[in-house]
């Protein structure tokens, strides 16, 4: 009996580490996790090369054959669903060939990114010079949105003792 419950724990961790959003093809292409810092620091030595990175969407903008997404970079969670943003050791620039739906890929938003590293650009942000780093998209997974429900309140009722009994309210 011992035996398989350590199968179904072993199970059960193994089903949790596999879950990932990007194809094994992209994948068998990408290199072992790199530092998101040693990327920014080296991008021209990681040219060329398939990286998968994920983050909060700060600003979508769309051209004419093309979507440009500024994304706030975080480390991966489990299943590569990006972690807190407090977390974050930079930005990176998406550019993407086709229509993203800003509406969609809105502030905020979770993605994970598959593309191959194309360098870095430097813009002005009020008084300071943030480095991007460039990926050309190969594969992108948006994360679903987690609904926001304010905590259940139960309704108050009434008591004979008190005009207004509240249920978490102890005598």
């Amino acid at each position: 009996m011992r035996n398989i419950s350590i199968l179904i724990s072993i199970l059960s961790l193994a089903a949790t580490i596999s879950c990932t959003v990007i194809s094994d093809q992209v994948r068998s292409e990408a290199e072992s996790p790199v530092p998101f810092r040693t990327l920014m620091e080296d991008a021209d030595q990681y040219h060329g090369r398939m990286v998968i990175l994920g983050g909060y969407v700060l600003e979508t903008k769309n051209l004419a054959s093309e979507t440009i997404l500024k994304v706030l970079q975080v480390p991966f969670r489990v299943g590569e669903e990006p972690d807190s943003k407090d977390l974050s050791q930079g930005r990176f620039i998406v550019y993407y060939n086709g229509f993203l739906d800003p509406e969609v890929y809105a502030k905020d938003r979770a993605i994970t990114v598959a593309g191959r590293v194309m360098g870095y650009v430097v813009e002005k942000i009020g008084e300071e010079h943030i480095q991007y780093l460039k990926i050309e998209t190969r594969e992108i997974y948006l994360w679903p949105e987690y609904m926001n429900r304010p905590p259940y309140h139960y309704p108050r009722y009434w008591h004979r003792y008190r005009r207004f009994a509240d249920p978490y309210w102890y005598w």
